[in-house]
């Protein structure tokens, strides 16, 4: 093998390249060569070159014209009319095609004539405003040859059809049936890329000729630019032998010195041109004499070559040489069709992954969701290796891709290049040199861009090398003193690997890219806004619905719960005016129940609305669940089986012990009542991990670690529409008076004010699993719970002085008189400003007992840190009927602070102050 070297290819993308850049020096100088020796012709055919201008007068002639009158001589013709010479038959039906522009060299007029040198095949077609005329001596054999070959076209058609959609097949067929009725030793298929290297695509050849050229590469420069072009408008040529003399053109001394002498007859059209130097040595040097070439067109442009070789001379008949072009056009006629089966598969599999896509898309929430999760993603296309969405500034990858940054330098170069729609391209970095680095994984890149173009989607496939073999050593040498080519003297393989390349993007792959582009820009997006805009609207009036909802559960509750306080107040004022003092525990005790009834449908309320006061520290759930397993066994009853599942490892869980207490409990109740005829309950905790796919599919949660607690029943389950509004408030299924509907919502509510969610999973008759996900937390569990009960007889130390601020003059009231009581010193103030006055005229505060919401101004919780900034280590007592997260540092309370929710037990408030100081 020989030593290779690494040949850069230039960039192909969106924009079409004309001619690209050719490997070497020597590529530029054989697009100057000239292709044919000018004024002179093969020495098997006849030239005649007629002026209309002067009655068709003669006015050039090969050497050998002569032949044409037996023996005459060639300069004798030069002068003479057509008609003299070739017949006035032949002559009048010339000039008027002539006239008539029917004769361009793309398409000359061919026609037989009987003359006294003998039967000939005449092509004629004009240039340069003159009229060429070849002739070609017609052997005995040509015609059964002629009808030889017409039979054996007909078969190899026929094979041509059966032989199925395969490019390669279809070559080979085309092949062997030139081979057969044209008598080359050799045939050959030479496909042109894009860069305009040529590749042997099927050969079939005489079995004792060693050098094959199967599977060869051949350069650009070997056929160069103006070549290629001519080979386009004139799709047949052949060389009977080529170490036959040229024949010179005997020119008409009078049109040489009326016309500029110095310029040469235009032959470019001529069949029996004679071909250049280099191109007859190229020939010597491959062994071969005779040849023939014919162009193959696709969609109007040259796709390659029909080639063919013989070792000694050869020349095919005229009627072989249009059998050849018949079956060389039949399978012209099957390229697009064979390409297109190439690639039909594949196109096929794209489409059914994009029609899965797009059903997804139209499910989803969110594009970038819709593109990168789900069994079918973006990076399902197209056989690529990586993906990324480019939206809102944000990349999200798939499979293997650049990195995040690499993608968003990319995406702002790709944004800066012009207006396209998309781009693409197999060689990136020699565009953008930036990419190199990235060459290896995505080398090749598609990009779409979306409505706005500030969002994309890109695409990547990695480099391919691959060896190239080519047919000698493409780099030729170039002639030091003249300049010129010098012909390539070898043929064997010249192995060279190729870098940088990516697979090309087909077109089929383009326009999906393309469908996709639309169906984001112009249906999904827009789509989603509209349901955006209708999911608003939606949850608006739901939103006032569950407010209607909830303002008359709310006066249905409360004016029962008034009404037996009311009752009893009026009623103990009566007995006492009567005096009557037997009977007031009882009104008291009436008045008090419906008090603390009101005081629990107020915290359900607070939860609902995710606004109660919560006191979140690590919390062992198994722990917790353990100990309340005899509570909720004796709660649903012995018809039902409690077990409980706990996990070894569990991680703490972020939240309010006692709140998640309370949402077990109402979770075991409404399992309860789903079994009326008994059945199992299960409490279960896992550890969970939710990862950003999930929480995408998911807009309510966000990714991390959490502990999952579940709540499963064997009960009656519930339906689709039921499970949609389980956490409505006062929504439920149970008989009138057997539940207040709030249940749920205090478990969501609860739920989410702890950062963390809850999900419902049921059917009708299947049960029914209630899931809360608390945030783990990451640090240790709290030794010292609110659980823990403090000593009721802990004695107050005496002198104490404690800080009571509240805009409510009852509440300070009350808990003055508490503190009094305790024997404490009070001062009181009504909000945060008159409090800090007041601390200011105190020597000594054991206590701040401070609402959170005050008015004026300033909250409680930026009094209790405005005095703690004065007095370091300054206890405090929050109490408070509502309050924002954000009061109390997002839930979380320093050392020293303790909070009580209103209303509360004054023996509660007791216990809590004795505690604190």
């Amino acid at each position: 093998m020989a030593p290779g070297v690494t040949i850069q290819p230039k960039l192909r993308g969106v924009v079409a390249q004309a001619e690209p850049e050719l490997p070497d020096r020597a590529d530029a100088l054989c697009a100057q060569e000239p292709i044919h020796i000018p004024g002179s012709i093969q020495p098997h055919g006849v030239l005649l070159m007629a002026d209309p201008a002067r009655g068709m007068a003669i006015v050039a002639a090969s050497e050998n014209a002569g032949i044409l009158s037996e023996g005459t001589a060639s300069n004798t013709l030069i002068g003479l009319s057509v008609g003299a010479v070739l017949g006035e038959e032949f002559a009048a039906t010339l000039a008027g095609l002539a006239a008539a522009g029917d004769m361009p060299g793309e398409a000359p007029w061919e026609t037989g004539l009987t003359l006294p040198g003998g039967a000939f095949e005449v092509a004629s077609h004009t240039g340069d405003g003159m009229v060429l005329i070849e002739l070609e001596r017609v052997a005995p054999r040509d015609e059964q040859e002629a009808l030889s070959a017409t039979r054996a076209l007909q078969r190899a058609i026929a094979r041509l059809r059966g032989a199925g959609g395969r490019l390669e097949d279809l070559a080979r067929v085309t092949v062997e049936g030139i081979r057969f009725f044209t008598g080359y030793e050799r045939v050959l298929i030479y496909r042109f890329d894009r860069d305009w290297h040529g590749e042997t695509l099927a050969e079939d050849m005489v079995e004792d000729w060693d050098q094959s050229l199967a599977g060869l590469h051949f350069p650009a420069s070997d056929i160069p630019a103006q070549a290629r072009e001519l080979y386009r408008r004139s799709l047949i040529r052949w060389v009977p032998s080529r170490d036959a003399e040229p024949m010179a053109l005997l020119r008409d001394p009078i049109w040489d010195s009326s016309m500029a002498p110095e310029k040469p007859i235009d032959m470019s059209f001529c069949r029996l041109r004679s071909l250049s130097p280099v191109h007859l040595q190229y020939h010597r040097n491959m062994g071969v004499d005779g040849s023939m070439s014919l162009s193959i067109l696709h969609e109007g442009q040259l796709w390659g070559l029909v080639v063919c070789h013989h070792r000694q001379p050869h020349r095919p008949s005229p009627g072989q040489r249009a059998a050849a072009s018949a079956l060389t056009d039949a399978f012209a006629l099957r390229i697009g069709g064979a390409e297109r089966m190439m690639a039909e598969e594949a196109r096929r599999a794209d489409n059914g992954r994009l029609s899965e896509l797009l059903a997804h898309m139209a499910e989803a929430e969110d594009v970038s969701s819709a593109l990168t999760a789900g069994s079918v993603t973006i990076a399902s296309l197209f056989g690529c290796t990586g993906a990324a969405v480019v939206r809102q500034g944000r990349v999200e990858t798939l499979g293997v891709a650049p990195p995040e940054a690499e993608v968003l330098r990319l995406a702002a170069w790709l944004r800066a290049r012009g207006a396209e729609e998309i781009f693409h391209a197999d060689h990136l970095p020699e565009d953008f040199p930036e990419w190199a680095p990235h060459a290896a994984t995505a080398s090749g890149v598609l990009a779409v861009f979306l409505a706005d173009r500030e969002d994309m989607i890109l695409w990547f496939r990695p480099e391919e090398p691959h060896l190239v073999s080519w047919g000698g050593n493409p780099h030729k040498a170039v002639e030091p003193e003249s300049g010129s080519v010098m012909p390539r003297q070898s043929f064997d393989r010249w192995v060279e690997e190729r870098h940088g390349y990516a697979r090309p993007w087909a077109e089929w792959e383009l326009e999906i890219a393309a469908t996709l582009r639309h169906a984001i820009t112009e249906v999904v997006i827009r789509s989603l806004s509209r349901i955006a805009e209708l999911n608003e609207r939606l949850r608006q009036s739901q939103k006032m619905e569950a407010v209607g909802q909830l303002t008359g559960g709310i006066a249905h509750d409360f004016n029962n719960l008034l009404a037996g306080i009311i009752g009893s107040l009026e009623l103990l004022r009566s007995r006492v005016a009567q005096g009557r003092f037997t009977e007031l525990d009882r009104y008291l005790g009436a008045a008090t129940t419906s008090a603390n009834r009101a005081a629990a449908l107020t915290h359900r309320l607070l939860a609902f609305s995710r606004r109660q006061t919560l006191d979140p520290r690590p919390t062992d759930v198994n722990r917790l669940v353990t100990s309340m397993e005899e509570l909720i066994r004796r709660t649903v009853g012995p018809a039902i089986h409690v077990e409980t599942v706990m996990s070894g490892g569990l991680w703490p869980a972020l939240c309010d012990a006692n709140q998640l207490e309370n949402a077990l409990l109402n979770l075991s109740i409404n399992a309860r009542d789903a079994m009326p005829d008994g059945g199992r309950l299960t409490i279960e905790a896992v550890n969970g991990w939710l990862d950003e796919s999930y929480a995408r599919q998911h807009h309510d949660v966000a990714p991390g670690q959490y502990v999952a607690v579940s709540v499963t029943d064997t009960g009656t389950g519930m339906p689709p529409e039921v499970i949609a509004r389980a956490f409505d408030p006062f929504f439920t299924t149970k008989p009138l008076g057997q539940g207040t509907g709030l249940g749920l919502s205090m478990v969501y509510g609860f739920a989410k004010q702890s950062n963390g969610y809850v999900r419902i999973y049921s059917e009708a008759g299947q049960g029914t699993t209630v899931r809360l996900y608390l945030p783990r937390s990451t640090e240790g569990e709290d030794a010292e719970r609110d659980g823990v009960k403090e000593v009721a007889s802990v004695l107050a130390p005496e002198g104490g002085t404690v800080l009571v601020v509240d805009d409510e003059p009852v509440v300070r009231m009350l808990v003055g008189e508490v503190l009094r009581e305790l024997g404490y010193g009070v001062v009181e103030a009504n909000d945060g400003v008159q409090g800090l006055r007041a601390a200011e005229a105190m020597p000594r505060i054991d206590l701040l007992v401070t609402d959170v919401g005050l008015p004026n101004g300033m909250n409680g919780r930026q009094l209790a840190d405005a005095l703690r900034a004065r007095r370091a280590g300054l206890k405090v007592l929050f109490i408070t009927g509502y309050a924002e997260n954000a009061a109390l540092g997002n839930g979380v309370l320093e050392p020293g602070m303790q909070v009580m929710t209103k209303p509360f037990a004054m023996d509660a408030l007791t216990s809590k102050i004795r505690a604190m100081i």
